[in-house]
């Protein structure tokens, strides 16, 4: 009976160690040049509003050579909050710039450059709005080519065939701007958790994630494939994408 109780305790004991290891550390990613950091980018974009002027930190990353993923609230530009600059960072380590930086200025380039789901909008309430809460940023070509240190490789892919599950581990890796809690966009992080409650548009999770870390990759390590399953939006929860929200995603880059 004794031995039979051990063998109980060990059972829970090794369970609880296997809970407690997720979500795992929060680490500060130091080798930016290293796959896939050096496709996670610090966004700082410059708004307009009627009575002035603001900028706002944020993450994306490359899901092709001249395309960036983010969070739609980050880029979203009604004519209340016209985004009149963005700059990309790739890589970034504090000062240290490895691939300097591509910037898009003014208002009508940056109104080309950006892509947010029709059905995104700041005036719909916020549990909607993050079903809807993704966009791109499109490089124009003249940025791109003044940048000769980006490269084609990609770090991650997106798979209409991948559906995620609870209990799939989540990775994300972006750059936390938020000065109440130490956070000042300088570097990035990168954490990994078990996918919590899945639904059609969201998903929930228990990772550290900040102001800044809008627009942050989440995605899962599948057969050797790091597949984009969503976009970090708000606290623990991201936006899904679905296979309608890769049908979109494709069709942006089919016609560009």
């Amino acid at each position: 009976m004794r031995s039979l109780f051990i063998c109980f305790a060990f059972l829970v004991l090794e369970v609880c160690q296997a809970k407690a290891q997720f979500p795992s550390p929060l680490d500060t990613i130091t080798k930016t040049t290293s796959d896939p950091y050096d496709k996670v980018c610090y966004l700082y974009i410059t708004r307009a509003h009627p009575f002035g002027s603001g900028y706002y930190e944020s993450t994306g990353a490359f899901i092709a050579p001249n395309i960036i993923l983010t969070a739609a609230h980050n880029i979203y530009s009604p004519v209340t909050s016209k985004v009149t600059k963005i700059t990309i960072v790739p890589g970034k380590y504090y000062k240290t710039r490895p691939f300097d930086s591509l910037v898009i200025k003014g208002e009508n380039a940056c109104d080309l450059a950006i892509r947010t789901h029709p059905n995104y909008s700041f005036l719909m309430r916020s549990a909607n709005r993050m079903k809807w809460d993704f966009g791109i940023i499109i490089i124009p070509d003249d940025v791109l080519k003044s940048n000769p240190k980006i490269t084609s490789a990609q770090a991650f892919v997106l798979d209409t065939t991948y559906v995620l599950k609870e209990g799939d581990t989540l990775n994300v890796a972006g750059y936390p701007a938020d000065y109440d809690y130490g956070y000042n966009g300088n570097f990035m992080t990168h954490q990994s958790d078990l996918c919590g409650r899945v639904y059609p548009k969201t998903f929930y999770h228990q990772l550290d994630t900040y102001r800044g870390n809008s627009g942050s990759p989440i995605w899962v390590n599948v057969n050797g494939k790091r597949i984009i399953a969503g976009v970090h939006t708000f606290e623990n929860a991201g936006t899904r994408l679905d296979k309608d929200d890769l049908d979109i995603l494709y069709g942006w880059l089919k016609h560009l």
